[in-house]
């Protein structure tokens, strides 16, 4: 079964659809209460945490073969 392929955005639509994507989430802050965006404020917070005592692992060069 074919798909039927879908033809290339234009720039101005690509700009368009990035524009009312922001609109809504600007609009969906502006409505929230303090608590919900303190509560989203933590829970990103501990997302991006690193977690203790972690350190950077270091990638081993490659083994080449003769």
């Amino acid at each position: 079964m074919k798909h039927p392929i879908q033809p290339e955005n234009s720039l101005s639509e690509i700009l368009e659809g990035k524009r009312k994507r922001r609109d809504a989430l600007m609009l969906a802050v502006s409505l929230a209460s303090p608590s919900e965006l303190e509560g989203s404020a933590k829970r990103l917070k501990e997302v991006m945490r690193k977690p203790a005592g972690s350190r950077r692992q270091r990638i081993p060069p490659p083994e080449f073969t003769p």
